[in-house]
């Protein structure tokens, strides 16, 4: 078992600034604008930039990560994926191991490239700091869904400070992913073997993870749950996000002028209001 746990997403914007205000009305707090970096080609070389940038709602467990290109240079896909739709494009899962899950994947015929370093200065205090993170791509021909893979946080503890982790809205987590596809029971057979997770028959398919789960759904039920026009399938369509009081986020978003749906310990938001994702705000268990 290589005993995965669904660590962030990443919502493609075009606007960085647009994505933050939308955020902000949600009831998150966002991390200061930051941008991805390669590290140093020498010791005390400057750190190439990779034309990426963020802003991150950090979670008790798990994040948000609002990520769009900052530099006109910038040639990777994330300019592909916000053309073809604004929304959830980036997936990752967390490892305590970076390079022992790369090793079984491969042990088990899945072609990962990687572990590669990826780096993030943060700036506080007049002092700057260098997150690093260790990532294991899946293979983009076996999930072109998206771009899915495995991460190991080098430097938690600049990430999930305290004082970040409490947002107005009350959230606390993030449990569900929502991934629409023209076949689900396919999709959800191939994403399980990568992440050695049988799934289950329910409304859908579930797949559970060691924290958080996967649920993959059809066109039928992305035009019984949402809304508006979405895009072609496939595309990830949305998210959960475990919250301590259902009626401080519906009183939030309804003093910020955002409309939504509340149904008995839980709210949604539209794809709209939320950078193309569909948002569900649920009440926790304890």
């Amino acid at each position: 078992m290589t005993g995965f746990e669904l660590d962030h997403v990443g919502i493609a914007v075009a606007d960085l600034d647009i994505a933050k205000a939308k955020f902000q009305r949600l009831g998150f707090q966002l991390t200061p604008r930051g941008y991805h970096t390669l590290p140093p080609p020498a010791p005390g070389a400057e750190r190439p930039r990779v034309g990426t940038g963020n802003h991150c709602a950090m979670l008790r467990r798990g994040y948000l990560e609002l990520i769009g290109v900052i530099d006109p240079a910038y040639q990777g896909r994330l300019n592909a994926d916000i053309t073809r739709y604004e929304g959830l494009h980036v997936i990752a899962f967390g490892t305590k191991d970076a390079i022992g899950a790369a090793t079984a994947l491969r042990r088990g015929g899945v072609k990962v490239t990687g572990p590669r370093t990826l780096e993030r200065p943060i700036d506080e205090g007049g002092e700057t700091q260098v997150a690093r993170f260790e990532i294991v791509d899946f293979p983009e021909e076996s999930l072109s869904e998206g771009h899915f893979f495995a991460i190991r946080h080098l430097t938690p503890g600049l990430l999930w400070k305290k004082s970040l982790l409490d947002h107005p809205n009350s959230v606390i987590s993030l449990e569900t992913l929502t991934i629409a596809v023209a076949n689900p029971a396919d999709f959800a057979r191939r994403i399980g073997g990568i992440l050695s997770v049988a799934p289950v028959a329910r409304d859908g398919f579930m797949l559970a993870l060691k924290a958080g789960r996967l649920h993959i759904v059809d066109g039928r039920w992305i035009a019984a749950n949402l809304s508006g026009k979405t895009p072609d399938l496939p595309y990830i369509a949305g998210i959960g996000l475990r919250v301590v009081d259902v009626d401080k986020i519906a009183n939030l978003l309804a003093q910020n002028g955002v409309g939504y749906q509340r149904k008995p310990g839980a709210v949604s938001v539209s794809p709209a209001d939320a950078c193309g994702a569909f948002i569900e705000f649920l009440l926790a268990s304890d």
